[in-house]
């Protein structure tokens, strides 16, 4: 019996052995991968960050193509949402290719609508932006020169 008692011990000491060396292995490779993790998201950090060949005037210009794009974007939409409540020509029927057209003018439309001044939507996001992405910039030039 005391033998039965030792072979169970000595299988429960080694099982306890391999689980921690198995641990040892698992925390080793969580940490492998973070470490991977955490280069990859460095470097994509400086990789976002890099503005520092962007002057402020080419920034404040992709924000306001950026803006008025999601303007020519928001108009689209609820041009083709009025357009769906005009009835169709009962007398002819309109055919794919007409809705097709239609669709493609109506996008064509809204964004010279946006580019043209739009309803303020664009101007709108654009003054209450301006402010952050200067400062992001200039917070990212900073922060290059003295890396």
């Amino acid at each position: 019996m005391v033998n039965g008692v030792g072979g169970i011990t000595n299988w429960n000491m080694t099982n306890t052995t391999q689980e921690i060396s198995q641990a040892r292995a698992d925390a080793s490779r969580f940490q492998e991968s973070l470490d991977r993790a955490t280069k990859a998201l460095e470097d994509a950090r400086k990789a976002a960050v890099d503005t520092s060949g962007i002057s402020a005037e080419q920034e404040s210009k992709r924000l306001r193509e950026a803006c008025e794009g999601f303007e020519a974007m928001f108009l689209d939409i609820m041009f083709k949402e009025m357009r769906k409540t005009v009835p169709e020509n009962t007398l002819f029927g309109e055919s794919q290719g007409e809705k097709i057209w239609h669709s493609m003018l109506d996008t064509e439309l809204m964004q010279n609508v946006a580019k043209s001044g739009g309803v303020g939507i664009a101007d709108m996001m654009y003054d209450n932006l301006i402010d952050q992405v200067t400062s992001q910039t200039l917070a990212a030039k900073g922060k290059l020169s003295k890396g």
